[in-house]
């Protein structure tokens, strides 16, 4: 047994670029280069990931080192305790500082920022590539080439070209440049010469306006232009299963039983799976009808009377509506159609769950008699 009391398990490779993003920032200004800032979190796999990349490349390492100011923003980092407070709200500011300066929104992300402290360039998802891969990407960075700078130039020199609109348009949604990515898509969703992408442009809209914002306004549009060909109905699924998708999200128990309620009158309640989903659903909430979740599961048994699955979520109802031995009777059927090894553990694990439940319910009255007792 070692010292370590750490519970989170940390990278076993010293980084080799340990200066801040800030004093990178700093130093730029000193040497002509521009930062090359590396935005982790070392506990992350993709962070890791991304880590060993550059730690197993002394080409790539070299690379960076020659042209730019490196440093890290790591999020996982562990102050010593002798640091005191203040240190201490100091490095707060300055891991999240990069952040919110530079609008970065997923870790890890790797950055380059100019000698005006402007953002040059930017590559999101860096753990997708090879060391090689992002030497190469930094290299055209340096070039000013494939850059959204260079894109954006180039866009508006042709802006009849779908497919730069459509590049642009990812390198805005990269950079968390909504306002910038809702105009372009506006612009293409009414695109009357190219209808297929229009089409795809409508939906991306709809769909980004509800992720970012939870605003249904634009699917409602959206699914009220649908004809009833059979991609339009599989869209106009598609599009309720999203709103609720966000709704549940946010929980939003009411929203949440609507949705399902026009996703069942939709599909003519043809699918069992709708029915079981709705039902978990009901039963995870405090305010969850339980007589009608109970309804609904008995309906997709119905259905399919050998999904295990059906038979979980039916225990879950009863042990909201305490009755556990019927929830018990239910995770043993469950495991009797269950095929896996996992499933099976999962369903004996939640039979000692009921059982547990059902003996503390039936010891309370007892105890509550011999605590009355003088």
């Amino acid at each position: 047994m070692g010292s370590e009391t750490s519970a989170t398990p940390r990278l076993h490779y010293q980084f080799p670029f340990q200066t801040m993003w800030d004093d990178a920032v700093v130093l730029s200004s000193e040497s002509g280069k521009p930062t090359l800032v590396f935005d982790l979190d070392l506990v992350d796999t993709n962070s890791i990931k991304l880590a060993k990349e550059v730690i197993e490349s002394k080409e790539l390492r070299v690379f960076i080192k020659k042209r730019f100011e490196p440093a890290i923003n790591d999020f996982a980092v562990d102050p010593p305790p002798s640091v005191g407070l203040d240190s201490l709200r100091n490095l707060g500011w300055r891991l999240s500082g990069l952040e919110k300066d530079y609008h970065i929104v997923l870790r890890p992300t790797i950055i380059v920022i100019g000698l005006d402290k402007k953002e040059i360039e930017r590559i999101p998802f860096p753990q997708n590539l090879t060391a090689k891969a992002i030497q190469n990407r930094l290299q055209e960075i340096l070039e000013g080439r494939n850059t959204l700078a260079s894109l954006d130039e180039k866009f508006w020199q042709d802006t009849s070209s779908i497919e730069l609109r459509e590049r642009l348009i990812d390198m805005f949604q990269e950079r968390s440049k909504y306002d910038s990515v809702l105009y372009h898509l506006k612009v293409l969703s009414v695109n009357t010469l190219y209808p297929t992408v229009a089409r795809r442009a409508a939906i991306r809209y709809a769909n980004t306006r509800l992720a970012v914002e939870g605003n249904t306004a634009p699917t409602e549009a959206l699914i009220a232009s649908l004809g009833h060909s059979r991609e339009d109905s599989l869209l106009h699924l598609e599009l309720l299963q999203n709103m609720l998708e966000r709704y549940e999200s946010g929980k939003k128990i009411d929203s949440v039983s609507a949705m399902y309620d026009r996703i069942i009158e939709f599909t003519h309640g043809r699918d069992p799976e709708v029915f079981n989903d709705y039902a978990w659903s009901l039963a995870n909430y405090k305010t969850g009808d339980m007589d009608h979740a109970l309804s609904l599961i008995n309906e997709a048994i119905g259905k399919n009377g050998r999904n295990p699955n059906f038979y979980d979520t039916r225990a879950l109802v009863y042990g909201r509506m305490h009755r556990f031995q019927d929830a018990i009777r239910d995770e043993e059927t469950a495991i009797s159609y269950a095929r896996s090894k996992d499933d099976k553990h999962y369903f004996e694990e939640q039979i000692g769950y009921y059982k547990k439940l059902k003996a503390q319910a039936e010891s309370a009255p007892s105890q509550s008699s011999e605590q009355s007792k003088p």
